[in-house]
C-alpha cells in the first residue's frame, strides 16, 4: 500500500525513521509522504497515499485521526508512544514489523470521535475530555515532567505515582452538568467524557467502552469512590489484574455548565477559556484498520 505516514520523532521507544522505512518496505508498502509535524496532518489525506498512518503516541494518533476526519484514507496506528490508549482500545499489539504486516489483511471500521464545542470554538477528540483527576494530574505533569529519558513502562509507573500522589490532596468540586439532556449535580473527584476505555498512563476508566458504538462514555467519581481509585492506581503499581468500577453512562451529548479547568485529550483548558461547554458523538468521523480476527 502507498503510505502517508505522520511521525513523531520523540515518541517512547525511539524508533527512528530509517528503521521504519526498512520495516515498512519489507511488509510490502511504499511510504509516499513522512510528516513530522502535527500542523502539517492534513496532508496525509493527500493523493496518492492510500493508507495514512500515525507513528507515536497517542497525541499523534488524534492529530492524524482530526485531520482524516471526513475523507476516506483509513488510519492505521504504530504504536510506538508510551501509553498507546487507541491502539490499546483497537486491539493493536505485537512488533512493529508484525502490526505492518498486518495491514494487508485489516479490517477498515467507521470509528467515532468526539467534538467539543465552547465560545472559543469547536475542537475534536479521540480519547476524552474532563475535569477533575485527570486534569489536575495533567497540569502538574506538564508542571514536573516525568523524565522522558527513561523507558516507557518506567514513564508509565512514574505517573500512575502522580495520579496516586494527585488523588490524595484533591477535593471534590461541584459540577453541574447534563447527560442527553438529564440534569446532573454534585460534588465529583472527577468527571471524564470518554469515546475509548483508557486515558492517561492507561487507566481504564470505561472498560466497556468502545469508539465503534456511536455513544460516549461518562465516567464519574464522588468523594465516597477515592478508595475504589486509590485501590485500582495501587493495583496497577503493583502489576496487579483490576477492574475499576466506577458509575459509566452512555451519551450522545453532553453539556458542562460549570466553568471547570478541562483537558481535551492531552491538551488543557483554563476555566476561564471554558464557560459552558458542549460534547457530542460525531459517529463514524474517520475509518480505522483493526487486526484481522
Amino acid at each position: 500500500m502507498k503510505i502517508a505516514m505522520l511521525f513523531n520523532h520523540g515518541a517512547g521507544h525511539g524508533a527512528s525513521l530509517a528503521a521504519l522505512r526498512e520495516t515498512l518496505t519489507r511488509a510490502g508498502h511504499q511510504i509516499v509522504r513522512v510528516i513530522d509535524s502535527k500542523a502539517d496532518a492534513h496532508r496525509l489525506a493527500e493523493p496518492p497515499a492510500e493508507l495514512a498512518v500515525a507513528a507515536g503516541g497517542d497525541g499523534t494518533v488524534a492529530a492524524a485521526a482530526r485531520a482524516l476526519a471526513g475523507t476516506q484514507v483509513p488510519l492505521a496506528v504504530l504504536p510506538i508512544g508510551t501509553a498507546n490508549n487507541v491502539a490499546f482500545t483497537l486491539g493493536v499489539e505485537g512488533s512493529d514489523e508484525r502490526i505492518a504486516a498486518g495491514w494487508h489483511t485489516a479490517r477498515p471500521r467507521p470509528f467515532d470521535l468526539g467534538l467539543l464545542h465552547g465560545a472559543w470554538g469547536s475542537r475534536r477528540f479521540i480519547e476524552g475530555v474532563g475535569g477533575g483527576l485527570v486534569e489536575a494530574c495533567m497540569r502538574a505533569i506538564e508542571q514536573r515532567p516525568v523524565p522522558d529519558d527513561e523507558p516507557p513502562p518506567w514513564q508509565l509507573v512514574r505517573a500512575v505515582r502522580r495520579y496516586t500522589e494527585a488523588l490524595a490532596r484533591l477535593d471534590p468540586r461541584p459540577w453541574d452538568f447534563s447527560v442527553d439532556g438529564s440534569r446532573r449535580t454534585g460534588d465529583f473527584l472527577l468527571v471524564e467524557v470518554l469515546n475509548g476505555r483508557a486515558v492517561g498512563p492507561n487507566l481504564e476508566l470505561a472498560p466497556d467502552a468502545s469508539p465503534f458504538d456511536g455513544r460516549l462514555a461518562v465516567v464519574t467519581a464522588r468523594a465516597e469512590d477515592r478508595e475504589v481509585l486509590a485501590a485500582y492506581l495501587a493495583d496497577l503499581l503493583g502489576g496487579r489484574e483490576s477492574r475499576l468500577q466506577l458509575p459509566v453512562e452512555p451519551a450522545t451529548h453532553v453539556e458542562i455548565v460549570t466553568p471547570h479547568p478541562l483537558h481535551v485529550d492531552d491538551a488543557l483548558l483554563e476555566a476561564s477559556s471554558t464557560g459552558t461547554v458542549s460534547i457530542e458523538i460525531e459517529p463514524g468521523a474517520l475509518i480505522v484498520l483493526t487486526p484481522a480476527t
